[in-house]
């Protein structure tokens, strides 16, 4: 089961990570640019990048505190790794700011195809 779970996890952290790659990349499909300032895969970059990093980060101490590392009750566990909680604080932080970052920016971008504009547009 142990091996199963580990597997598991560690497929799930090389998925997010190369998801959290690929949302970089530039696109020229995109339908109108990043907030860093380029079409890339995803219009939601660098939000995107960091919620992927952090899921990988994620299923990573959970690999490794509850998995790998058997020796100690889970609670010993939890406290001898803890500090891997600093470094996925501050890719939380950094998604929900670029969330916000994004959410300030796109605010400008008229809505040009959903239904409540259509709606607008008739009256």
């Amino acid at each position: 089961m142990h091996r199963l779970s580990y597997k598991f996890l560690l497929t799930l952290t090389v998925i997010a990570s190369l998801a959290g790659l690929i949302t970089l990349i530039p696109s020229a499909g995109a339908t109108y640019p990043s907030v860093l300032g380029y079409k890339s895969f995803c219009t939601f970059t660098p939000a995107a990048t960091f919620y992927c990093f952090f899921i990988a980060g994620i299923s990573c101490f959970i690999r490794s505190t509850f998995i790998k590392d058997q020796s100690g009750t889970k609670s010993e566990r939890l406290n001898r790794h803890s500090p891997a909680f600093i470094p996925l604080t501050l890719v939380l932080i950094l998604a929900i700011g670029a969330t916000i970052w994004f959410t300030n920016v796109k605010a400008e971008y008229p809505d040009t195809s959903s239904s409540a504009s259509i709606m607008e547009e008739t009256k």
